[in-house]
């Protein structure tokens, strides 16, 4: 489980609130209830797969949540474009808090949450598209999603998130 049901609810509440899209909001929301389709969670269903590891790097890792996020070396560069710095020696809860104390943005829940997607969309690419591990890819699909998270944002966060856009590599 990536966070626990009661320990994340203060999660939900900040995940509804955010000004990204309803798509990002449901993925997010199945990300924080550990129901993604992972292959962690398919082998614990009995699903047989030819493998059960990280498509996204080469460590020969099982891909669970925290995994796929966190500590996957393609996941770990993305982050590091932001810059979004995780202390993956805290419980997940307290290293997004940390994270985002560090961050010191009021955007940094529509960075996290459109750059969990664009993961999540990466890693579905390569599995089901014969799609590529790239970074830059990566980057660009991420300033394209931001993109139509600040085109429906509240006008608060608008200017915000534009101007962070504007200013991503």
């Amino acid at each position: 489980i990536l966070i626990g049901t009661t320990v994340a609810s203060p999660l939900f509440k900040w995940l509804w609130a955010s000004n990204n899209l309803e798509k990002h909001k449901f993925f997010f929301w199945l990300l924080l209830r550990d129901r993604l389709n992972i292959r962690n969670l398919l082998r614990r269903k009995h699903m047989a797969l030819d493998d059960y590891n990280c498509v996204l790097c080469n460590d020969a890792c099982e891909e669970t949540c925290f995994h796929l996020f966190f500590e996957c070396a393609f996941s770990k560069d993305c982050w590091s474009t932001l810059p979004i710095n995780w202390d993956l020696s805290l419980n997940p809860l307290d290293m997004i808090f940390k994270a985002r104390a560090d961050f010191d943005s009021v955007i940094f829940r529509e960075l996290f949450i459109t750059g969990c997607w664009v993961i999540w969309t990466t890693r579905n690419g390569v599995i089901f598209d014969n799609g590529q591990v790239n970074v830059s890819l990566w980057k660009r699909h991420f300033k394209d999603e931001l993109g139509l998270v600040c085109a429906q944002a509240k006008p608060a966060r608008q200017a915000s998130i534009s101007l962070w856009r504007d200013n991503y590599l």
